[in-house]
């Protein structure tokens, strides 16, 4: 019994090396979690705050303002640095958190680039009954720059 598991084994893994190979593997593309979404500025807006990129890690800050579609909202924050997607981010809860305000995030000088960064909010809104809606807010521009000596 041994015998005929081992050999039956030992043939399935022959058959399958002597198999076509079917060419190179590629990885799927990194799909953006804002993409696939509608943008809506009539729902609100976020900024980021412009300065300096300091030395060792340190906390930026950016604010929100909100006018969601009636229902119980969150916000989702996403914060994209040179080179880079999705470094930073946050999250806001309607019903705990105001509809206007402001949130932070961590920076090292030692893993970011100076540049140009951008931050983007996806509002998801449940309107009670089940219904989601989901939508980007526009995106806002700003640079953290090196420090003057």
């Amino acid at each position: 019994m041994v015998l005929r598991t081992g050999l039956r084994a030992a043939a399935a893994a022959v058959a399958l090396s002597l198999a076509p190979l079917a060419g190179p593997v590629q990885a799927a593309p990194a799909t953006d979690p804002l993409d696939s979404l509608q943008l809506h500025p009539e729902w609100g807006s976020v900024k980021g705050k412009g300065g300096v990129l300091r030395r060792g890690c340190h906390t930026y800050t950016f604010s929100y303002a909100l006018t969601p579609p009636q229902g119980i909202w969150s916000l989702e924050i996403f914060i994209s640095g040179p080179g880079l997607k999705h470094l930073g981010g946050g999250a806001f809860l309607g019903g705990y958190d105001p509809e206007a305000g402001s949130g932070s995030y961590k920076l090292c000088r030692a893993t970011t680039r100076y540049g140009t960064f951008q931050i983007e909010g996806k509002l998801s809104v449940d309107d009670g009954a089940g219904h989601i809606v989901e939508g980007r807010l526009p995106m806002d521009k700003y640079r953290l720059r090196r420090p003057h000596h």
